[in-house]
């Protein structure tokens, strides 16, 4: 009888007022944007910090890779973790330890401090970021106005990469790039007193951690970013490539084996029944992957061959968010008219257009004529796709459960950074092996003629893939 009472007691002080769900709706949204801007946020930054830590151009991925690695890795941990010990709580640990990553990794002066507290910054993330969407699942319930609250947070992540470009290149330039860390500070400081006042603790869910899982599922996922960074880098003949990658196959076999018999596994393979949230788990990989694989390349271009400062490459990004933004807030009415299906297929066919498009990009190309158009047709595309795929994912799901099913879903999210950019510089890399030139500048802008074009033919490929996932989806409304 007493555990019934805390039970009760647990789901009551998750149930909030009316009038207070917005200010913890906006608590969530600000933790989530942070958590995205901060895996784009040093993009702009990467020559500057590649320059005073003498990062290789090869090693530069990985302070991308760093935190979207731990970030993926982590997430469905984070999300069980929720589940039992508490969203609220997990999710203002994770703020807490990001804060702290970040304050540290500003005053970095060599290469392995800076990736380490890049990789704790994920740490912090993926404990809180899957709750920031089980919270949600838990205060709305489903309805018109979950699907708003979705839509909103569905938008704040991903238009999230594009102000995380803008700011990178403001600090940068009227700073130092290591304003891109310490300004994570103040933001997570208030977010965490807010929360502690406004957020309130869910319903929860008893049983043991599914350590074998979380670990065959880090590990693996590490060697395959590994195993394509170094096959991109050294070739794919060479051992330090093919060995992580059968390596990183071995470990996911074995995790779905584990999955299969845990008796309260971290990613419940129930959650793959249903086919349009398969749908939704496939385009989070590719649609996130490709955004953050352009990203990189084109800062290279805007930077390198147009000679565009920080600053300026972050404006010229913004394109990408206010066509995300403004097409956000039709995808919802779209969607009750022609179903999820369409409005996905809509967004991968934009998407498509967009990376064919910046295929055709060489050193003679301006920004005008050449990108801004693509950086609205990926923004537009984004919104379509992602705000119908997060809706699907969190569809029919037990709340307890809530915590699992959105640590899934933003794990694939999550993956798609490092994997899908580790096959675009693999790509990019083996293209541009072997060009010569006369000057270490003419090198580097003849490399990346060379091998840009193959890159972004083949995240053209990739959002084919996405348009071919919406098939899948059920007719629904």
């Amino acid at each position: 009888m007493d555990m019934i009472t805390s039970n009760q007691q647990v789901v009551d002080r998750g149930k909030l007022n009316p009038s207070h769900k917005g200010i913890a709706l906006a608590i969530i949204v600000a933790m989530q944007l942070m958590f995205t801007i901060d895996l784009m946020i040093v993009t702009v930054a990467l020559p500057s910090i590649g320059a005073e830590l003498n990062f290789s151009q090869g090693g530069l991925a990985w302070v991308v890779n760093a935190y979207g690695l731990a970030l993926g890795g982590l997430m469905l941990l984070g999300g069980r973790f929720g589940d039992t010990f508490g969203r609220r709580r997990m999710f203002l640990i994770g703020a807490a330890l990001f804060t702290m990553a970040s304050f540290a990794g500003g005053f970095a002066t060599t290469v392995w401090w800076f990736l380490i507290c890049r990789a704790l910054q994920g740490v912090g993330a993926a404990l809180a970021m899957p709750n920031c969407l089980a919270l949600i699942f838990g205060m709305f319930e489903k309805g018109p106005q979950r699907t708003r609250a979705i839509a909103i947070s569905a938008s704040a992540s991903s238009s999230g990469a594009v102000v995380g470009l803008l700011l990178g290149g403001v600090l940068t330039t009227g700073l130092s790039w290591r304003w891109v860390m310490f300004v994570n500070v103040p933001i997570g400081l208030a977010i965490l007193a807010l929360a502690v006042i406004h957020l309130r603790e869910q319903d929860r869910k008893g049983g043991r951690f599914d350590l074998a899982g979380a670990v065959t599922s880090a590990v693996g996922v590490a060697l395959l970013v590994y195993g394509l960074s170094e096959a991109g880098e050294g070739g794919w003949s060479s051992p330090s490539g093919w060995l992580p990658l059968i390596g990183g196959a071995v470990l996911f076999g074995a995790f779905l084996l584990i999955e299969r018999r845990a008796a309260e596994p971290i990613m419940p393979l129930s959650l793959f029944v249903d086919r349009n949230r398969v749908a939704a788990y496939v385009a989070a990989v590719l649609v996130t992957g490709t955004m953050i694989g352009m990203s990189f390349f084109l800062t290279m271009f805007l930077q390198g061959p147009l000679g565009f400062s920080p600053l300026i490459t972050g404006v010229a990004f913004l394109a990408t968010g206010l066509a995300l933004v403004t097409a956000s807030m039709f995808v919802g009415t779209v969607m009750k008219r022609i179903g999820e299906r369409a409005t996905m297929l809509i967004g991968g066919l934009l998407l498509l257009a967009g990376y064919l498009w910046l295929s055709q990009l060489t050193l003679a190309s301006n920004y005008w004529s050449g990108v801004l158009g693509p950086l609205i047709c990926v923004g537009m595309g984004m919104a379509c796709t992602l705000i119908p795929a997060t809706e699907m994912a969190g569809a029919d799901v037990g709340s307890t459960n809530y915590g699992a099913a959105s640590s899934t879903y933003n794990t694939m999210q999550q993956l798609g950074g490092p994997i899908v950019l580790a096959i675009l510089v693999a790509v990019f890399q083996t293209a541009a092996r072997g060009v010569t030139a006369g000057s270490a500048g003419d090198v580097a802008n003849r490399t990346l003629d060379a091998g840009m074009t193959p890159a972004f033919i083949a995240a053209a490929v990739l959002a084919g893939c996405v348009c071919l996932v919406s098939l899948l989806v059920r007719r629904t409304a």
